[in-house]
């Protein structure tokens, strides 16, 4: 069936962390890596600072300051406990101090996607014909919540944690990361309603690229909506003799930079799926709660197979690519459908 040409709202994701500067009359600095929580003053005044001698130093903790630690351990002959609070062995002893702030190692997790309880087939192809139930748009929001991987800090690896990409140009590596990436969220969702997993193809991989040049080179986005011309230049130039979108839905987002590390577009990339999962139509995380962002399941129905067709409950060949232009990054999520690639009307060269 033909793809939806209702454009996913391009959402913002901004992620930023600051590290408190820590400053004893005059610029120290701690390095992120070593912090492993904050200290205060107990009392309202300003506090003798030691030595690791467990000797005075000349300078002294002010109340109206939190400082961040990097090791506590006895000090001195007298082994007092202390706080190492600066980069020049400056310690603040524990009876001192207060303990305001413990941070957490980060740990990686790997991304998931689950279907809620009464999201079924039957329920989203009512919602794919326009009449979602109840049920079904409560099932929807609890999809929206309960898959939290774009919300928490947490990355996927620490490599993905210090990659940078160049959103005009990802390299192949890349975009084979992504495109894996997403075809697992993709399956492990379609699994949850017992359907046959989407295949990996050369093929479309190639498809998704060329789609995602046309894209590029005439500077559309998905503010544009679907860019139907330059899908079927693609998808002539890559032997599908189609006359309209069968093979593109897409999310996108917001990035005034060039660069994105890879834990960040992953986000992007799983909030764009659960986005089209769940049909919903707010911008970022913050509007998911409201029942009104709940109303487009068509890109939902493509990913599953499920529109009222003879096609219901077939698998598709994916791929997947980036475009990126005037601060808007759009992700072309490309499939062809089995019955396209094994009709020779539609398929006069291509293959999976």
């Amino acid at each position: 069936m033909k793809k939806s040409k209702l454009a996913i709202a391009i959402i913002n994701v901004i992620f930023l962390t600051t590290i408190p500067a820590l400053v004893l009359h005059e610029p120290t600095s701690v390095s992120a890596a070593t912090v492993k929580g904050f200290v205060k003053t107990k009392k309202n005044k300003k506090v003798r600072l030691y030595k690791l001698s467990g000797k005075h130093s000349n300078y002294y903790a002010s109340p109206k300051s939190q400082y961040p630690y990097s090791s506590k351990k006895k000090i001195g002959k007298k082994r007092l406990t202390a706080y190492k609070i600066g980069n020049n062995s400056h310690w603040l002893l524990a009876k001192d101090a207060k303990v305001i702030k413990t941070i957490k190692p980060n740990v990686n997790v790997q991304a998931t996607m689950k279907l809620p309880a009464g999201y079924t087939r039957a329920e989203l192809l009512q919602a794919y014909q326009g009449n979602p139930s109840k049920e079904f748009i409560n099932a929807s929001m609890s999809g929206m919540n309960t898959n939290d991987f774009s919300r928490i800090k947490n990355g996927e690896t620490k490599a993905d944690d210090q990659t940078i990409i160049d959103l005009s140009q990802l390299t192949p590596e890349q975009t084979d990361t992504l495109t894996t990436f997403s075809l697992r969220l993709i399956n492990q969702a379609r699994n949850n309603l017992g359907l046959d997993p989407w295949r990996d193809s050369i093929g479309v991989r190639k498809l998704a690229q060329d789609i995602a040049t046309e894209y590029a080179v005439n500077k559309k986005t998905i503010r544009d909506s679907h860019y139907v011309p330059g899908i079927v230049r693609a998808c002539k130039a890559n032997g599908l003799d189609l006359n309209d979108n069968y093979v593109e839905d897409m999310a996108g987002f917001y990035n005034q930079n060039n660069t994105i590390t890879m834990t960040e577009l992953k986000k992007s990339v799983y909030f764009g799926l659960k986005q089209m999962m769940f049909g919903y139509t707010g911008s970022g995380e913050q509007g998911r709660k409201q029942r009104s962002n709940y109303q487009e399941w068509e890109h939902a129905g493509d990913l599953f197979n499920t529109q009222d067709s003879l096609y219901d409950g077939d698998y598709n060949y994916y791929g997947f690519s980036i475009s990126h232009t005037d601060d808007i990054c759009s992700m072309h999520f490309i499939s062809v459908p089995t019955y396209i690639a094994k009709n020779k009307k539609y398929n006069t060269g291509f293959k999976p």
